[in-house]
């Protein structure tokens, strides 16, 4: 064959061959002048082609942000550009929030940042979500991220103000017939009047995973609990550090583990519910260190309990179907375990308890 009929040949066989399609990356703002840019979040998001990345440059933007397709949506810390802190931040309109959704139970939703039924990964990282100004007064329930029957990662990203007479949540996580992983990392949430991350299905099973890990959550003195993990989803909550609030972790889901989390200065450390494990953990607190109210299949062990007033345990009088309420260190309480029924058996390790063991259920 001559050189020129290979050269013909080579690129006949080229042109059968599909190029790889290159990612499409947008930018909200003037800080990157070399791509394609937009000056709304949802702007970007909504052009065509669709973005496989959606960069945002410092700057506030008032918009209530809707994700259906699958993106990396990032901000671009100002440090990288000019030296400052400055951040991208999402904050309510000017008119305030909106109702934009529903969850599934019915209930109202203002959302800031909507995940909203997305077949792929929605990985959000390094943005601020700021709720000052919703002008939610009630009704709606005032949202930070909603990420709904929707996979992906919030990394890196501040929650903070969503304040709604007692309903504000930071990061809201709900399966659905996806099943899908979402994981919350390495966040700062706080300034809500209700639950940092909250995760739940409507489901008699689990229908979502929920990896919830090395976060820093301050609820303060009014909000209800720091992390609340409900029925129909699979929760591992691990390495977070908590303070305030009227419980650190509060949960009723039916999987998962509990693990290695720091609690302080709660009403209660972590009311356990679930079938979830609760081990490693370590509660500083104010009044009861781990209050147990599920009826069976507990698992609580080897947690270091320090400075509760009133109980390291309370067992609340419920018949456990298991004896895996052992192995924890109790260390200055008022009562070791409480309300402890006959049938349990619970070996600990004790340092200055006033009283060890209460029963009379």
């Amino acid at each position: 064959m001559s050189r020129i009929k290979s050269v013909l040949f080579l690129l006949a066989l080229a042109a059968q061959v599909p190029l790889a399609s290159a990612a499409v990356t947008y930018v909200v703002g003037s800080c990157k002048p070399n791509l394609h840019s937009f000056t709304t979040i949802n702007g970007a998001l909504a052009a065509t082609p669709p973005p496989n990345v959606v960069e945002v440059c410092p700057g506030t933007y008032n918009e209530q942000v809707v994700i259906t397709q699958a993106v990396i949506l990032e901000g671009i810390p100002e440090g990288i550009l000019t030296g400052d802190s400055a951040q991208a931040i999402v904050a309510p309109p000017a008119g305030g929030l909106v109702a934009n959704a529903t969850d599934d139970l019915g209930n109202s939703l203002a959302v800031q940042i909507w995940v909203n039924n997305s077949a792929g990964p929605v990985n959000i990282s390094d943005l601020a979500v700021d709720g000052t100004g919703n002008g939610i007064l009630g009704g709606a329930l005032v949202i930070g991220i909603f990420f709904q029957n929707s996979p992906g990662i919030v990394n890196h990203v501040t929650t903070r103000n969503q304040t709604d007479n007692g309903n504000g949540i930071g990061v809201w996580l709900e399966g659905g017939s996806a099943n899908p992983t979402v994981t919350v990392e390495n966040s700062d949430m706080h300034d809500f009047d209700r639950t940092a991350v909250f995760d739940e299905t409507n489901s008699s099973i689990s229908a979502l995973t929920a990896n919830i890990k090395s976060n820093f959550i301050d609820a303060g003195a009014g909000a209800t609990r720091g992390i609340d993990l409900e029925e129909g989803a699979t929760s591992n909550v691990t390495g977070n550090s908590i303070t305030g609030g009227f419980s650190g972790i509060h949960a009723q889901s039916p999987g998962g583990n509990i693990s290695s989390n720091t609690i302080m200065g709660t009403t209660i450390g972590i009311q356990d519910g679930s079938a979830a494990s609760v081990t490693s953990n370590k509660i500083f607190t104010s009044s009861v260190g781990i209050e147990i109210f599920g009826a069976g299949g507990v698992f609580v062990q080897g947690n270091t309990i320090v400075g509760a007033a009133q109980d390291g345990i309370n067992f609340q009088c419920l018949s456990t179907t298991t004896t895996d309420v052992h192995s924890n260190t109790i260390i200055d309480a008022g009562t070791g375990i409480a309300n402890v029924p006959g049938a349990v058996v619970s070996s600990n390790s004790y340092l200055n308890v006033a009283t060890i063991q209460s029963g009379g259920c």
